[in-house]
């Protein structure tokens, strides 16, 4: 019986062992410094800021404001979620601006580029996949370098920010995630709107949020941007909607009509609607209206080509907008909640 025992406690201290001492696939970190140049900040301003949404979660927010609008310093840390919001422990963004001691400043270009797109944080961690790797991998290599570039041109702020802490077994199995990239990323044919839009859904979060997941979180095949994907936080839990070409989706909804559903929220942050926390949603109107309508349009053209998929989401209806801003495009569509927002919990029908 002793012999059995001590194998016991020996095979039960290896597989401590090996849980406690596994490390994600990695690659070392890119030797690259990127090149700061006019051209590269204002497009890397436009993809932190407007495509892919990096201080929703890199910043403090006001849930008092339809949209959660950003408040306080750009990237200088989010709010932390944890068990009450449905997370497996809990997860606080990190602050991003150059600051050395708290922020990214100690950080090298390479380190960044391999954190946003591989999910590998500077110390060789995987990153929990709330931060969107899997999605930022596809994001070219210059659009890469945009970011990077303007990420280094924040201004600095001390915030010390919690770590994150999972939950196990959790904390092991996101270590499978991270997977490093093999090969350069070139940029998208910006002349083929659909081509474009393709790569917008995906790095902007499109594709993401709006395709339902299983018990493991993993996209359900087939169901490409059909909704009902489910989003516990303050506001309570959300589903997002179907944009799939179907009538249950996007139906015969028109470019102008889709691009104006974004367009409504193009305003000051101080203008948009007042709402309790658990009245409010996940969807970033207030980012994505900054997107231009070039961009928006492309997204809406690369939609209409997916296979569309009867599926039905209650909607969970918009707080009036201030009329100046709601004419622009389906102003309408816009106030109402209608496809494309993100909605109340409730079974979809198939």
């Amino acid at each position: 019986m002793l012999p059995i025992l001590v194998i016991l406690v020996l095979l039960i201290g290896g597989i401590g062992v090996f849980i406690s001492t596994f490390t994600p696939k990695q690659r070392p970190a890119p030797a690259e410094k990127v090149e700061n140049t006019p051209a590269r900040l204002a497009r890397g301003q436009y993809l932190a800021e407007a495509v892919l949404g990096c201080f929703d979660c890199h910043s403090k927010l006001d849930l008092g404001r339809f949209g959660a609008p950003r408040v306080g310093p750009d990237g200088a840390g989010g709010d932390c979620f944890g068990e009450a919001e449905g997370f497996p422990g809990t997860i606080c963004p990190s602050n991003i601006t150059p600051d050395q001691e708290t922020g990214l400043g100690a950080w090298t270009d390479g380190e960044i580029m391999r954190a946003v797109r591989e999910g590998v944080s500077r110390d060789g961690r995987a990153l929990f996949p709330m931060m969107p790797y899997l999605e930022y991998r596809a994001l070219s290599d210059e659009d890469m370098r945009a970011v990077v570039a303007y990420l280094r041109s924040l201004p600095p702020v001390k915030n010390a920010v919690a770590p994150t802490q999972i939950d196990f077994p959790l904390s092991f199995f996101i270590k499978l995630a991270p997977q490093p990239l093999e090969a350069e990323v070139p940029p998208p044919d910006q002349n083929d709107a659909a081509v474009y839009g393709k790569y917008l859904a995906k790095v902007s979060g499109c594709q993401f949020c709006h395709t339902p997941v299983d018990k493991k979180h993993q996209p359900i095949p087939g169901m490409d941007f059909s909704g009902g994907q489910e989003f516990p936080g303050p506001w309570g839990i959300v589903r997002s909607a179907n944009i799939t070409p179907h009538p249950t989706g996007l139906g015969d909804r028109d470019r102008q009509a889709f691009v104006g559903l974004f367009k409504a929220f193009d305003m000051p942050a101080e203008e948009l609607p007042a709402v309790k926390p658990q009245e409010n949603t996940v969807m970033p109107w207030a980012t994505r209206a900054k997107m231009t309508e070039a961009d928006l349009g492309a997204i809406y053209a690369h939609l209409k080509t997916v296979n569309p998929i009867a599926r039905t989401v209650e909607k969970r209806a918009h707080p009036a907008l201030p009329k100046p801003a709601a004419e622009v495009g389906d102003a309408d569509a816009g106030r109402t909640g209608a496809d494309g927002g993100v909605e109340k919990v409730g079974e979809p029908t198939p």
